[in-house]
């Protein structure tokens, strides 16, 4: 599991820059590249987010090679170790390292498709609802207050939970597969 207690937001709406300072950093581009400011979760209200074994020791190694870099509060930013800072670990990355290294990435990959660094967090939501994981384990691991929140953003990905629920339901009434239900639900169905 990885916990996370802070992640990068940015400006606006959709991202689309507010102020006039905003607008001249992103050169028309339409989509504001400046980080506002870090959104602070004190660590009761944190997450754990299951990630698979050979990303964890990626983190791990990043961590061992590099450590963390320490910020104290203020102009714009919230006390506590980021994993990521500037070589030397002199201050909090920027956002155009940030573009360049995924830009560099992309292109070792040969994906040529448009995509930010926030599609990674899409793509871990559509691919986990699209394998069945339940709506409401996926909005507590994308940090969404309201599971309704998930469930109208990725409906699109799950059209064929019915005929999920259909085929398992054939194959538990025809003996085909046993369900394993855990024992909670024993004391549910007798409390009933």
């Amino acid at each position: 599991m990885l916990h996370v207690d802070r992640q990068v937001t940015q400006d606006g709406e959709n991202g689309e820059p507010k102020t006039a300072v905003q607008k001249a950093i992103t050169k028309g581009r339409g989509r504001a590249h400046c980080i506002r400011h870090l959104k602070w979760r004190d660590l009761d209200e944190g997450r754990a987010i299951p990630v698979p074994p050979t990303i964890l020791a990626k983190v791990e190694e990043h961590i061992r090679l590099h450590g963390t870099f320490r910020v104290e509060e203020g102009l714009n930013r919230l006390e506590g170790d980021y994993l990521f800072s500037k070589i030397g670990g002199t201050d909090i990355l920027m956002y155009s390292l940030v573009d360049r290294l995924w830009r560099n990435a992309k292109k070792a990959a040969g994906i040529t498709r448009r995509i930010t660094p926030h599609w990674l967090r899409h793509f871990f939501a559509s691919a986990g609802l699209s394998k069945g994981v339940p709506v409401t384990d996926m909005a507590e691991w994308l940090g969404h207050r309201d599971p309704k929140i998930t469930h109208q953003t990725y409906a699109h990905v799950m059209p064929d939970a019915p005929d999920r629920l259909r085929s398992l339901m054939d194959a538990v009434f025809t003996m085909k597969t046993e369900l394993n239900l855990p024992l909670e639900f024993e004391a549910v169905v007798e409390a009933a």
